[in-house]
């Protein structure tokens, strides 16, 4: 009998590459809000700092001006730290978004894998009765019947 051979083989390379390339920008995903969680944090740190400094400038007393400059520099923090914000909310729409299309292309690769075993197994079958016929074909009738 011919040796198992799986037909949708090349459906099954496919499918892998989809996976490890959805997987790959899952991945790219987690780090992209990685480097947006750090950079969101440095930039609520600096706030900090800043808001710190503000307040020991005040109390060492500030002219009108320097408080007015210190208020804009103030002010462009926050819409940094506003900026950072939203480059994390985004990234984490994207990592969602990735890993969906990851778990959709894994569920294609199960899905493949358990076509393929049960290939397989309908293939094991053929082969159990393929053998047993040619063994039945070999033995003489009414060998293993016993006789009453």
């Amino acid at each position: 009998m011919k040796k198992f051979r799986f037909t949708l083989q090349p459906v099954a390379t496919l499918r892998n590459l989809q996976e490890m390339r959805a997987s790959e920008a899952f991945s790219g995903a987690n780090r992209k809000v990685a480097e947006c969680g750090e950079a969101l944090a440095d930039q609520q740190l600096r706030v900090a700092q800043f808001v710190e400094s503000l307040i020991v400038c005040r109390a060492t007393g500030l002219s009108g001006s320097m408080q007015a400059s210190f208020m804009g520099a103030y002010r462009s923090e926050l819409d940094q730290e506003r900026l950072a914000n939203e480059a994390l909310v985004k990234a984490q729409r994207e990592q969602e978004a990735a890993r969906q299309r990851w778990i959709e292309a894994h569920l294609q690769v199960k899905l493949v894998d358990k076509l393929r075993s049960r290939a397989r197994e309908r293939f094991q079958t053929e082969l159990v009765r393929f053998e047993q016929r040619q063994l039945d074909d070999r033995l003489p009738r009414g060998v293993l019947i016993p006789e009453s």
